[in-house]
């Protein structure tokens, strides 16, 4: 829950469960202050969320690259315990780099190029038994496809004729204040 208690620390974690990276680079990336990037890496370093994996001398100095040791998943009671300034900063970015996923996607035309890629937009009416209901499937699809995505890892990691497929998974359940347009 530390690493989860400030939005610098989510952002730089969930830029390491991407990609290896620099503080440097995620301090570009989420425009933040170097010195900030750094203090909140190292935290995440010492909790053990975070492995140095390459180290590179930059004028006298050594430039450390990170990557996440295990892709953080928030339970419920988890996020309970957070503060709701924490909670935001988490969602928004987490909707803020998947809506650039997608728009980056669009914009290269690999978005609908292939014919069974999933996309919807279901408006719901729901009481709170089939709120948790819809909660607990999307967390057993997510276990699905994180076991789907390690399983394709062997496989990839074995065949030299496989091509791998860049691609992100997204879902989310969200309660609006108003009735929702039909799709």
């Amino acid at each position: 829950m530390k690493a989860l208690n400030h939005p610098v620390r989510v952002k730089a974690l969930t830029i390491l469960t991407e990609k290896i990276a620099s503080p440097k680079e995620i301090a570009a990336q989420i425009d933040t202050p170097l010195s900030n990037v750094s203090y909140h890496v190292r935290v995440l370093d010492e909790l053990g969320l975070i492995e140095i994996v390459e180290e590179e001398s930059v004028r006298g100095s050594v430039a450390h690259f990170y990557k996440a040791v295990e892709r953080p998943l928030i339970d419920n009671p988890d996020w309970e315990k957070l503060s709701p300034r924490v909670r935001s900063a988490f969602s928004g970015y987490v909707i803020e780099t998947l809506m650039s996923d997608a728009a980056t996607s669009l914009a290269a035309g690999v978005f609908d190029q292939r014919d069974d890629r999933h996309l919807s937009r279901t408006p719901l009416v729901i009481d709170e038994k089939a709120w948790r209901k819809i909660s607990e499937i999307q967390t057993k699809a997510l276990e699905q496809i994180l076991k789907e995505q390690v399983a394709a890892t062997a496989r990839l990691n074995k065949s030299k004729k496989s091509e791998a497929i860049l691609a992100v998974a997204g879902m989310a359940c969200f309660e609006v204040l108003t009735p929702p347009e039909p799709s």
